[in-house]
């Protein structure tokens, strides 16, 4: 199985994280055994490899360095996988709130900080 990169270094989906989504699915008492968790580390990788060497494509095509998850959701529908595309648009919409919450939260704390202890006591 050959890895799709472009001479930068290769980082693997970590083992740990393969076993942990692989035990959800299988039953309970199920056992998996290390050559089965390192081939779906090896697809997993190969998969990651695959959409992002696709979105890539594109970003380069663009003139744009940054890739982003606009740039995977496109690329998922461009390989004609678009099962992960609505999944991932929807997994992108989720995380923009979330993000947009957590901006809104600590501004909303910064904005609460200034107001507190402001008030000047007459002497």
């Amino acid at each position: 199985m050959e890895n799709h990169h472009n001479g930068d270094e290769f980082l693997e989906l970590p083992i740990a994280n393969v076993e942990r989504i692989m035990k959800k699915i299988i039953p309970q008492k199920g056992k998996i055994s290390k050559e089965a968790k390192k081939k779906m580390q090896e697809c997993a990788n190969e998969f990651i490899s695959f959409v992002t060497s696709e979105a890539a494509q594109r970003c380069q095509n663009e003139n744009r360095r940054t890739l982003n998850g606009d740039d995977i959701y496109w690329a998922f529908g461009s390989l004609g996988l678009d099962n992960y595309a609505e999944a991932s648009s929807k997994f992108l919409l989720n995380f923009r709130e979330v993000e947009r919450i957590k901006v809104d939260e600590k501004h909303k704390s910064k904005d609460n900080h200034g107001e507190i202890g402001e008030t000047s006591s007459p002497n």
